[in-house]
Parts: structure tokens; C-alpha cells; sequence
């Protein structure tokens, strides 16, 4: 479960503002031919890079895309078509920045140890059989991983050579803050275009917009973005929460039955404790007896809590109960006062990890009188544009999704399909009025830009169809809905 709370922004003055390449020609885009090979045209469909790539990615901000060969080797691009990064690597990844484009490389390889790294056989057997059984086993599978700053020149930012059991991690844990700064696993790094300075080890993940999260020695400790710990900022972590009612203490276990745990919870050396990520304000520890005899006991809220966590940016903590099969959202404040609901200033959200609302109560989104005669709500999904939310409604066996626009409290587009997500860094929706038929493209208004045509349809433009029984892939531009490929004579996209 996620609580949403606030975006973060960074108030570093010390970065470089390097604005995206342009292009005379404006942006290029994936252009397939009649073979099958891709290079890059503009918007008129006009070629700057001649078709010569079994496939080819996406240009990011900063000009830089990726390409396979026909030996199935990824390298990466720019917009002359110069190789900054030669095809010669298994798998490669780019990431975008505020300025700058990075990249991991993985490259799996086969070596033989020295003697005096041998190791025996596990069937091994000095009697010897007619097997395979050697006395030493000297071929070993490698991984080669680095993450570089993409320039005329790449800038390694980190390298490490993997060998048998470090292979089962494969991939960097590679996460982008705001401010050109990068969290590469644990280690924080600040992106420049000199190159990448190390800021600090250990560090989890970020808090505010001004402090993140360090494990160390058992500890948790606060550090500002340049990796300096905070005065007087250190915690350890604790299981369960000491937590008064009247005469009774009652320690509130943090671990359930599932792996999930109700919260994690951290206590600083003066003994006051944090529902982690929030350090902004203590828990209270004596808890009032809840006042509404309608509602459960403060003792039966506690002892049935299912999730206990932060309201950011305010004095209260949400506490989820199960009790007797029904679900309870009730708030703490400071004081261990209890609340059935927050202030109406304070915007607070509960979702799931499929991002389907579950607090505040559904009829908040989408008045009754809105809702399609014989018809209720099934899920709401919140969207990247805080006023559009994805309402799926339910009839019978039957479910249908439409855009509720919150501000004008009216129905962007009507819930008639069958599923319709938003695209990526466009205002257009992709959709698909039955379950299991072709996808087609919206405006953002609503309005048809590509009817139902592909057998599949990925948030960033790229498509599928079948043709003469064999399956084409190419990129279409979600804006206008044109098709960026050489078709051949008996093609068709409508």
C-alpha cells in the first residue's frame, strides 16, 4: 500500500540548465522499411538516418537512443547517428535526468579461472567415473555492468564486474531524484556535466525535499542532499510501539501474519518515535479513548490496526483497522485525540500499488448523479494530472472505464470502454472498447485520432499488427497517429 502524499522539488542552484537538443529539422522518430530495418525520420516522414537497424528505441531530451544490430547487440546513438556507445552489450537501459541522459551496459561473458581460484566439482570423486565428474572447474560466468553520463564522450559514473552467486542480482537498482542527483542501489550521486561526484553510502531513498534516509551500523540517520548527516538526526529501528490507554499499556506489535508489516518504525535517543518516512513528528504514546460510543474502542482500533502510517505535512497519523470484516479509517493527531476525518485543507490519498484509491471514500470523486443509471462505481484510479482520475464502473458482469475531470465535475470521456490508460509524456489516450479487440488512439479530448487497428498498443507509441501472418512492429506518433513506416503495396493501418 502507498500513501501519496506531496511532489518534492529541489532548490539546488548549483546545476547546469542544458536544454534538449534541436534539431533543425525538428524530432526524429523509429522509421521501419519494407525489410524490416529501422533508422529515424522526421514528422514529414523525410529519412536522416538510413534504415540499418534490427531495432532501434527513442530519442531521450538530451538526443541519445538505442539500437540493435543484427546480431542482436545494443549500442546507443545520437541524432548524427554517431555510435557513443558501440553495439556490443546484451542489455542496455537509458534513463532521463533533469539535463542528462545516462545508461547501463550488461555484458555476460564466460571465463576461466587460475589455479588458485579452483574449486572442486560438487560430484566430484577421487575414484573418478565415467561422467563428466572433472577435478576442477575452471569455467566461470561473468557480468560486466556500468552506468556512464552520456556525452560526446560517456562518463563512467560506476563499474563492477559480477561472478556466480552476485549474478543473481543482475540489474542496478538505478532511481532519479529531482535536482540531476541518482540513487545507483545505495550509493547517492550528484550528476554534472563534468561528470558524477559520490555524495554518500547506505542512503535509502528520499524523505523531503531537502533530506534522505541513510542505513548504517544498524542506525537510520537523516542527511541533507549533499550527504552530510543532520545533528542530532539518528534513529534504530523498533518491532512494536508502546502505546498507553487510561491504565493499560498496550504494546502494539508491527508484524503481522503476513510479510507485510503494519508500519516501520523507528525511535530517536530521546525515545520519541517516527512512523517512517515521516521524522517531521512524533507519535503520540498516551491515546485518549476514542468519544463517538458509535464507533469501536480506542483499544479495539489498536488492537485491530491493519496499517499505521504518516499524514504528510500535518499533525495527524492514519490508522487502518479490520474489525469483525469491516475496514476502519480513523486519524490520531498529536494529542492521541482521535478523528473520522481530516481538515478539508489537508489532501490525502490512500492507494493501492495498482494505484486504485481506497480512501477517501469513493462518492468524493464522483457525485451519485453522475454515475451511468443502473451502474456503480468499481474502482477510481488517480493520474498524473491531479484533476483527471480513471473511473471504472461495474454492471453486473459488465465493466466499463471513462475520465472524470474533478475540477469541471463532468466526464472528460465517457466510460464505454473496455480499458483506457493515458500515453507517456503525451496528452493522448490509447483504448480498447471490448476486451480482447484491437486498440486504437484518443485526443486528449476524447476525439479519435487512430480507430481500433493494432493487436497491441504501449503507452510511448509503439504498435503491433498482424500483416500477410506475420507480426510488424513499428511507432506511431501518438500525436497525430501517423504510422512511421515504408509499407508495402497491399498494407493497410486503417
Amino acid at each position: 500500500m502507498i500513501l501519496l502524499g506531496g511532489l518534492f522539488t529541489s532548490n539546488d542552484s548549483g546545476q547546469h540548465n542544458l536544454s534538449a537538443v534541436k534539431l533543425p529539422h525538428g524530432p526524429l522518430y523509429p522509421y521501419r522499411d519494407k525489410s524490416g530495418k529501422f533508422g529515424y525520420a522526421d514528422e514529414r516522414l523525410r529519412i536522416h538516418i538510413q534504415p540499418q537497424y534490427h531495432t532501434a528505441g527513442l530519442f531521450t531530451p538530451q538526443g541519445f537512443a538505442i539500437i540493435t544490430d543484427s546480431l542482436g547487440r545494443k549500442g546507443v546513438i545520437d541524432t548524427n547517428n554517431t555510435k557513443i556507445i558501440p553495439a556490443l552489450y546484451d542489455q542496455i537501459h537509458l534513463s532521463e535526468t533533469e539535463d542528462f541522459t545516462l545508461v547501463e551496459t550488461y555484458h555476460w561473458y564466460d571465463v576461466r579461472w587460475r589455479f588458485w581460484e579452483w574449486q572442486f566439482l560438487p560430484g566430484f570423486s577421487f575414484l573418478g567415473t565415467r561422467g563428466d565428474n572433472r577435478l576442477f572447474d575452471t569455467k566461470v560466468k561473468r557480468l560486466k555492468r556500468t552506468v556512464l553520463i552520456l556525452r560526446d564522450r560517456p562518463k563512467k559514473v560506476r563499474r563492477e564486474c559480477l561472478t556466480d552467486n552476485g549474478l543473481k542480482n543482475n540489474y542496478f537498482k538505478l532511481r532519479i531524484l529531482d535536482g540531476n542527483q541518482i540513487l545507483i542501489d545505495d550509493r547517492l550521486y550528484q550528476i554534472r556535466a563534468n561528470g558524477a561526484h559520490f555524495l554518500a553510502a547506505g542512503v535509502k531513498e528520499l524523505l523531503s525535499s531537502q533530506t534522505l534516509a541513510q542505513h548504517k551500523n544498524q542506525r537510520l540517520y537523516l542527511i541533507n542532499r549533499k550527504g552530510k548527516r543532520l545533528k542530532g538526526r539518528r534513529y534504530r529501528t523498533i518491532d512494536a510501539i508502546p502505546m498507553r490507554l487510561g491504565a493499560d499499556l498496550l504494546m502494539t506489535p508491527l508484524a503481522r501474519a503476513s510479510s507485510r508489516p503494519i508500519a516501520t518504525t523507528y525511535q530517536n535517543d530521546e525515545g520519541r518515535i517516527f512512523i517512517y518516512p515521516d521524522f517531521s513528528k512524533a507519535f503520540p504514546l498516551l491515546i485518549n479513548e476514542n468519544p463517538r460510543p458509535e464507533d469501536p474502542s480506542a483499544k479495539a482500533l489498536i488492537q485491530g490496526l491493519w496499517l499505521l502510517a504518516s499524514v504528510p505535512r500535518s499533525d495527524y497519523f492514519v490508522c487502518i483497522s479490520n474489525l469483525n470484516g469491516k475496514q476502519y479509517y480513523r486519524f490520531l493527531d498529536r494529542q492521541g485525540n482521535w478523528h473520522r476525518n481530516l481538515p478539508p485543507s489537508i489532501s490525502f490519498t490512500v492507494v493501492r500499488p495498482s494505484g486504485d484509491i481506497l480512501w477517501p471514500a469513493q462518492e468524493a470523486y464522483l457525485p451519485k448523479n453522475r454515475i451511468p443509471e443502473n451502474w456503480e462505481i468499481d474502482r477510481i484510479s488517480a493520474l498524473a494530472d491531479h484533476d483527471l482520475y480513471r473511473i471504472g464502473l461495474r454492471q453486473d458482469q459488465t465493466v466499463r472505464q471513462g475520465i472524470w475531470n474533478a475540477e469541471k465535475k463532468h466526464w472528460l470521456i465517457h466510460p464505454e470502454y473496455d480499458q483506457i490508460y493515458a500515453m507517456n509524456k503525451t496528452p493522448q489516450w490509447r483504448y480498447q472498447k471490448q476486451r480482447g479487440e484491437l486498440w486504437g488512439i484518443l485526443d486528449a479530448n476524447g476525439k479519435s485520432i487512430r480507430k481500433p487497428t493494432y493487436h497491441h498498443l504501449s503507452s510511448d507509441g509503439w504498435v503491433r499488427l498482424k500483416e500477410n501472418g506475420e507480426d510488424i512492429t513499428f511507432y506511431v506518433h501518438p500525436p497525430t497517429g501517423k504510422a512511421f513506416r515504408e509499407k508495402n503495396s497491399d498494407a493497410k493501418d486503417f
